[in-house]
């Protein structure tokens, strides 16, 4: 689970600049070494502890960067393990189906609420199997996702606004013939699992899997006396770790120990009871699109490694297992994973692969003419950004919202201090001219920005325009409508049972909703009058007529 938007299960491997010899760590000394050349001096200011097993042996270490004033975490902290809960909840999903209960080949609305519409193509359905690799088609997010808070932004998530939005969605290709990372997809089995145990995950997890296992520290929500480590943001301010309804929590919101997470480990190498050794093994075995159960499957140098990374607002994770050769590593950090730019090269190298690492990355002041050629006005989507340079610093204004520093570092990205997000410039004029593209990431998503000029971005509370008659209500699903009003200068989109989100113009006809990633179009008949509300986000469309 990595933000609001698609996470990945690997990611990609980033650029490197440290080479060093891969090799499995001989000594917790050794496995210290490796982790301080990853991190030391790195601008987030990480801290990660990490564990490596190799057969009976288990090194275990912990590295800081160094650049923020905050303490490093306790050996017994339990982080926030994001995306690699979902190899448990797999796990779930193998004792009903060994105890006869399910099949992988069960479609998915066996298993949800009476009554829920879920999309099917002709005969085709979404299976279980479908979600567990992520092959059902579904976008990242439910369509519509209620965020109250950015900081939190699936605490607002629940039961309905996750069924409801299936009864709308448009499946863009055949169910089961790609992969695409989806939350809402495990959201689906989460909530699933819940029903058919008749209780919510983070219990089942505690009876069937950490109580046998001796994982006394791992959590979804804090115990008494939990010692919990702290998140942060890329500029070292501490942030606080993602919420959701219990019954949605199999999708990404465990936390665990180092200690704990090699207890799980050890596990999926054999080490353990009888009955858990076997569910786990059922996870282990590949299914399609590159996936086992929610585990990726990686080949590389003749090995077969299970893995997968994790990442929420201040925390990020990678757990790899290769059971053949009866090795598994661990990386907890305290820190997301789109600032740490992934933990998928350090885990492989641990394993004893010859994958080259990335180095730290430090902050650098920016360049006066990188300043000069980054200065301009860009369109991102249904957003303009517009991005001033003066005095050495480098501002950056999305219309609406306030203004923030762009730092600077040594692989040539820019980000903001205050929130998780990655500026990389692609393009310049030739002779080196004004970068005329970049790519914003933010909340596990990609958008390209484009130069339109070095103009001032339109406000988002201009009066409305005359003929601007967009305020209604469009029901968009059964039971999902938005309503569109304007007062006091400031357009809303209130989506059901959400709050009113701001919106601003952003063309003809298009409201923009930068909070959640949407944008609204309006459709007109002949007479010019409007008669539906378009809502695009995260690749999915939503129609609805106006209500009269």
């Amino acid at each position: 689970m990595q933000g609001v938007g698609r996470a990945a299960w690997m990611a990609p491997l980033a650029l490197a600049t440290w080479c060093a010899q891969a090799a499995v760590p001989t000594s917790d000394e050794h496995l210290a070494r490796q982790l301080q050349a990853r991190v030391a001096g790195d601008r987030t200011g990480v801290c990660v502890q990490a564990a490596v097993i190799d057969g009976s042996t288990v090194r275990r270490a912990q590295a800081c960067a160094g650049t923020r004033a905050s303490p490093s975490p306790d050996a017994d902290a339990a982080f926030q393990i994001g995306s690699v809960t979902k190899t448990m909840t797999a796990y779930l999903v193998a004792d009903l189906v060994a105890r006869g209960a399910w099949s992988l080949d069960d479609p998915i609305e066996k298993h949800l609420p009476p009554g829920t519409t879920v999309p099917r193509q002709g005969e085709r359905r979404i299976l279980l199997r479908d979600l567990l690799t992520h092959t059902a088609g579904l976008p990242p997010v439910p369509p519509g996702m209620a965020v109250r808070d950015p900081a939190d932004p699936y605490a607002a998530v629940d039961e309905k606004g996750v069924l409801a939005p299936l009864a709308a969605v448009a499946l863009t290709r055949p169910i089961g013939s790609q992969a695409e990372y989806s939350n809402w997809g495990m959201m689906l089995v989460s909530l699933a699992v819940s029903r058919a145990l008749g209780e919510p995950v983070e219990p089942a997890l505690r009876r069937r899997l950490f109580e046998p296992l001796g994982m006394a520290g791992a959590w979804v929500t804090p115990p008494a006396r939990a010692k919990a480590a702290q998140g942060h943001l890329p500029g070292g301010q501490p942030t606080p770790a993602w919420t959701i309804a219990p019954t949605l929590a199999g999708v990404g919101m465990v936390r665990a120990t180092v200690d704990d997470m090699v207890r799980y480990l050890r596990a999926q190498l054999g080490d353990g009871p009888p009955e858990v050794v076997a569910r786990m093994r059922m996870t282990q075995q590949p299914l399609a699109g590159g996936f086992a159960m929610n585990w990726g499957v990686l080949d590389r140098a003749g090995r077969r490694v299970l893995a997968h990374e994790g990442g929420t607002g201040g925390f990020s994770s990678v757990a790899m297992v290769d059971p053949a050769s009866r090795q598994a590593v661990v990386v907890l950090a305290d820190t997301a994973l789109s600032d740490l730019g992934g933990l998928g090269d350090l885990g492989l190298s641990l394993l004893g692969l010859d994958v080259p690492v990335q180095a730290p990355r430090v902050e650098q002041p920016v360049p006066p003419e990188l300043a000069r050629a980054m200065a301009g006005t860009y369109q991102a989507g249904p957003l303009q950004l517009r991005v001033t340079a003066a005095e050495g610093r480098l501002m950056a204004q999305a219309t609406g919202q306030p203004a923030f520093e762009l730092a600077h570092d040594s692989r040539g990205d820019f980000y903001p201090r205050g929130f998780s997000a990655l500026l990389t410039p692609l393009a310049s004029a030739p002779g080196d001219g004004p970068v005329q593209r970049f790519a914003w990431r933010q909340g596990g998503g990609l958008q390209e920005a484009v130069r339109i000029g070095d103009g001032a971005v339109q406000s988002a509370t201009s009066p409305a325009p005359a003929g601007q008659d967009w305020a209604g209500r469009y029901a968009l699903a059964p039971q999902f409508a938005i309503t569109v009003a304007y007062a006091n200068g400031q357009w809303t989109v209130q989506g059901t049972g959400q709050p009113a989100i701001p919106a601003q113009v952003a063309g003809p006809d298009q409201l923009a909703i930068p909070a959640v990633g949407a944008t609204v179009e309006f459709v007109r008949g002949a007479d010019g009058q409007v008669t539906d509300a378009v809502l695009r986000q995260n690749g999915q469309t939503l129609k609805g007529q106006r209500a009269r």
